[in-house]
């Protein structure tokens, strides 16, 4: 009976949605990786170690200016879960109107301040530059994503994330064959977000573009207010996932920065199935508490997905890392076999901690935003406090990763679920 009732709940609109969201989410990963791996193969290591550097500093402001996606995101949910269907166009244009002038204040900032911040980061000019192009593109794509999310149309949320990596992964292989080797691996950056963003506004559909019923009066401001927040938190989560890197790249020989690029990488594939299950999780747990329910249940299934597939490519890194980093990457990056399982342990903390990212941004985040700026002070006071090596910096990621994880969770079994308790 039970497994009848599991099948008809995957068989359902809902379960198709979060599956193909799986798939097409794995599918764009795969993508992205073939990029990364193929250039750490075909690029010399200090060049792969400028690329991937750029590459954290391009997802802490694509990141940044990604903070509409969890605020339509969160309005759209609500609307729906309230009978306000309606007024879903609206709130998508008015959101639209503010995130051209938010993405094009913001890429000004960039182009003014791409010398020193290049020069702080040990990277040529250009390349923050042509990168710089990719903060308009990414401030325009989350309001048609959140929209996608709210709405739970995942289906189409994952095809916009697979136009993005194959666009980047096509160019990026043709104009490293013609030459352009590393130059060409950061042109493709910017081409990849382009297909992306056109591919997220043309599956929105026709109605979005029509005059809907009035938003709520004041969203705009309310949503300045949780984007505000959402900036912070965005900031400081992919700057704790981004700085050892840096830090590393600043602080030891290219070599052994290009074989902590290739873990870092890696650490990355640990997070491919918990981002999917977050970005289920978020609108769920949005209409959750506009009706007054306790989210519990969802964030136990989010956390034990997570722990499930965290847990079994964590053990993979550890007992076959040596032959991953040899097959993947080269014997050029051999310092980074032995590191390989305690980063995949590390990075299960830090995917834990997006879930109450996503929870307290659905609910009241300020509490959550000081904690995440804590962790990233203290990963940053380890990396320069420790002694400067590889293993070191593993350490401050991971020990800060699950650090946070813990504060978060004790945050919510101390204040926030006593709190919804208390409103029920």
């Amino acid at each position: 009976m039970r497994s009848d009732l599991r099948i008809s709940q995957f068989l359902s609109e809902e379960g198709f949605q979060t599956a193909s969201l799986f798939v097409l989410d794995g599918l764009a990963n795969v993508i992205d990786f073939a990029f990364h791996f193929w250039m750490g193969r075909t690029l010399s290591p200090p060049e792969f170690a400028v690329l991937q550097t750029l590459n954290s500093i391009v997802l802490i402001y694509v990141t940044a200016s990604g903070v509409f996606q969890p605020v339509l995101g969160r309005f759209v949910a609500e609307a729906r879960s309230t009978g306000r269907t309606a007024a879903i166009p609206s709130i998508f244009q008015t959101f639209l109107r503010a995130s051209l002038w938010v993405g094009l204040g913001l890429t000004l900032v960039v182009y003014v301040f791409a010398a020193p911040l290049a020069q702080w980061l040990n990277l040529p000019v250009w390349t923050i530059q042509i990168s710089g192009l990719l903060i308009f593109l990414s401030t325009l794509r989350p309001v048609a994503a959140g929209v996608l999310q709210g709405e739970e149309r995942f289906i189409s949320f994952g095809y916009t994330r697979v136009l993005t990596s194959l666009g980047r992964l096509v160019l990026g292989v043709i104009l490293v064959y013609s030459g352009f080797r590393l130059r060409g691996a950061v042109i493709a950056f910017p081409f990849g977000w382009l297909m992306g963003v056109a591919g997220a506004f043309l599956l929105l559909g026709k109605p979005l573009w029509k005059k809907g019923d009035q938003p709520p009066e004041g969203i705009l401001r309310r949503g300045w207010q949780l984007s505000f927040h959402a900036l912070l938190a965005y900031i400081a989560f992919m700057s704790l996932t981004s700085v050892d890197l840096v830090w590393v790249n600043r602080t030891l020989s290219e070599n052994l920065a290009g074989a902590y690029a290739s873990l870092v990488l890696l650490r990355r594939v640990i997070a491919l199935l918990p981002g999917v299950a977050v970005i289920v999780m978020f609108p769920r747990i949005a209409v959750a508490l506009a009706q007054g329910r306790l989210p519990d249940r969802l964030l136990l299934g989010t956390a034990g997905i997570i722990v499930a597939a965290s847990g079994a490519l964590t053990l993979i890194y550890f007992f076959f890392g040596e032959q991953l980093v040899r097959i993947i990457f080269g014997a050029a990056y051999h310092p980074a076999a032995a590191l390989l399982g305690w980063m995949g342990f590390g990075m299960m903390g830090v995917s834990l901690s997006s879930i109450w990212l996503n929870y307290y941004l659905a609910e009241k985040p300020a509490l959550f935003v000081i904690f995440l700026c804590a962790a990233v002070v203290l990963e940053w006071t380890l990396l320069t406090q420790l002694p400067a090596s590889m293993p070191n910096a593993v350490l401050a990621f991971g020990a800060t990763g699950w650090l946070l994880a813990i504060a978060g969770l004790l945050l919510y079994v101390f204040r926030s679920r006593p709190n919804l308790m208390a409103t029920k």
